[in-house]
């Protein structure tokens, strides 16, 4: 038996105009007196606005710990650059969540949300990586963003089956009684029988099947060509792929093929994923393409994987929708000569989240934000 759940889909769309994403920050302070008032907070401003500043700072630490390790070590490489221009990344449109002022403790401490201009950072750390040797090599380099953007469209979820069993053991017992009256002897036999039953077994639960709709392709190609634009870098859809395989080779197109398998719409042992088989066709299209062109190859990389967008829901704390988008992405160099393709970075599977004031909007950010931060990793780990 098999239960299905259709679950809500949420317009697969991209928001160009917001750029920022909110982090909490909780920070206490001591008070150099009993300087509390009946609203919880201190009589002087001036000790409030110190409380959220380091809220602030809070906020952006949370902010860098949401990094990869390969991120985190070209922040960390260029950490005072950021820091001198942390009002730039860290703006005062702030909300407060949470404030308590204690005049027993003499602390006060307060809860925000702080928006952080994550495309300004992630600008920032691209412009110094793209002056390293390594980054340098990806310069006018052509790569094929065959990324799915997937929502849940089914999700089958099956009944555990249970199996039992019952072991039973008898005994029996056999007692003599003998009285002795001086004269004769006599006995009695009596039985009493124990049974000791054991029960065990186990239970299996087979795995959900989940089908999937395909999200706005086009748009999940312009992010990503937004992302590796500063590295000067040439990002190709998967239909120039598809059409310059079949006019220039005659070959049969197999987009149409590998979107169904990530879709879960190709029964195989895989799920929804790339058969192996049909990654590998890929690969030696794309070789026999470079082929056509050897002093320039059409393509230097390819980019497969999937991004899967959750159905928004309310966050209680903040009152705003946040979402999650699974993200799952590896990148490859193209060998010719070897006719094959050698993963060089991967990311995922993780998970990255984003805030919105509606579903959709949230939805938008949280897409958004796994392209710039997956792509990015993946840059940072060549």
């Amino acid at each position: 038996m098999k239960i299905k759940i259709l679950l809500l889909l949420v317009p697969f769309l991209f928001v160009s105009n917001v750029e920022s994403g909110s982090y909490k920050g909780r920070a206490t302070i001591e008070l150099p007196k009993r300087l509390c008032t009946k609203d919880n907070r201190p009589k002087e401003r001036s000790l409030h606005l110190k409380a959220i500043e380091e809220a602030k700072i809070i906020a952006w630490n949370n902010y860098i710990n949401t990094f990869s390790r390969e991120k985190i070590d070209a922040y960390n490489s260029n950490k005072n650059a950021f820091l001198s221009k942390f009002g730039e990344f860290v703006d005062n449109n702030y909300k407060i969540l949470f404030t308590e002022c204690n005049n027993d403790t003499r602390t006060y401490t307060v809860v925000i949300n702080a928006n952080i201009n994550e495309q300004q950072v992630n600008a920032l750390l691209r412009d110094f990586s793209s002056t390293s040797q390594i980054r340098s090599d990806l310069v006018g380099k052509s790569i094929v963003a065959m990324v799915i953007p997937r929502k849940t469209d089914v999700a089958d979820i099956f009944d555990e089956k249970v199996n039992k069993q019952t072991e039973t053991r008898n005994s029996s017992q056999t007692d003599a009684i003998i009285n002795d009256d001086g004269s004769s002897l006599s006995s009695t036999e009596s039985t009493t029988n124990r049974s000791a039953i054991t029960t065990g077994g186990k239970t299996t639960r087979k795995a959900t099947q989940r089908t999937y709709l395909i999200g706005d392709l086009q748009s999940a190609v312009s992010q990503i060509s937004d992302v590796a634009q500063p590295f000067q870098m040439s990002v190709r859809s998967p239909s120039w792929l598809d059409n310059m395989i079949n006019r220039r080779l005659g070959y049969e197109k197999l987009y149409g093929v590998i979107s169904s398998e990530f879709l879960g719409n190709i029964d195989h042992i895989y799920g929804a994923n790339i058969n192996p088989d049909t990654q590998e066709s890929l690969v030696m299209n794309i070789v026999d393409l470079n082929y056509e062109r050897l002093n320039k190859p059409f393509v230097d990389y390819l980019l497969l994987g999937t991004v899967d967008t959750s159905v928004p829901k309310i966050d209680y704390d903040t009152g705003s929708y946040s979402a999650d988008v699974l993200v799952n992405i590896q990148l490859y160099r193209i060998n010719n000569d070897d006719y094959a393709a050698e993963m060089v970075a991967s990311v995922g599977p993780e998970i990255k989240t984003a805030f919105g004031s509606s579903d959709v909007i949230a939805a938008n950010l949280a897409l958004k934000k796994a392209f710039d931060e997956a792509i990015n990793s993946l840059i940072y780990k060549l």
